[in-house]
């Protein structure tokens, strides 16, 4: 079960319309050519991919062997029993035992978290504890991993693909 901070989501998903919507008004304007269309395509395709890395690659999955904190960077595969205890005082933080703390991006510390208590993050903690006993022995190491062929898959096949099909599509239509 993976567990995502659904403000973080809908923020993502408002600055891809209006990146969406950016690229169609440029598209439409006939004094545009097709080599400014693909610079613009080009620096979208650079926007995009920030974006979704800063809102919807991140996310924490309980396991029955460990806790996985996927970060836009850094995927870290927690055993419980190296969890020390799982904090959502400043976003959602998970203390590990002979490690340095873990920081789940997708509920960061924020101003508006500040005010309101972070409720997703409490959300969260309830969640993992909720399913704390359904731990296993497993192996006792911290695996940590870049997920690179996602970034590239994303990168290539998604951003590129839809930067170059939007003014297509508008110049066609």
């Amino acid at each position: 079960m993976a567990m995502r901070s659904w403000g973080v989501w809908f923020g993502g998903l408002m600055l891809w319309a209006l990146f969406g919507f950016m690229m169609v008004m440029f598209s439409r304007n006939p004094a545009n050519g097709w080599g400014q269309l693909m610079l613009v395509a080009a620096f979208f395709v650079g926007i995009c991919h920030l974006t979704t890395l800063a809102t919807m690659f991140s996310y924490v999955k309980v396991t029955p062997a460990a806790l996985l904190v996927v970060n836009p960077g850094l995927s870290t595969v927690i055993p419980w029993s190296r969890v020390q205890q799982v904090d959502a005082e400043h976003g959602l933080v998970v203390r590990v035992r002979d490690a340095d703390d873990v920081h789940c991006y997708a509920f960061q510390p924020s101003l508006i978290g500040r005010l309101v208590g972070y409720p997703g993050a409490h959300r969260a903690v309830e969640k993992i504890e909720s399913y704390a006993n359904a731990r296993t022995a497993a192996e006792d190491h911290l695996e940590r991993a870049v997920a690179w062929k996602r970034h590239l898959l994303f990168l290539v096949g998604g951003w590129s693909v839809f930067a170059l099909l939007v003014p297509s599509l508008v110049r066609a239509c």
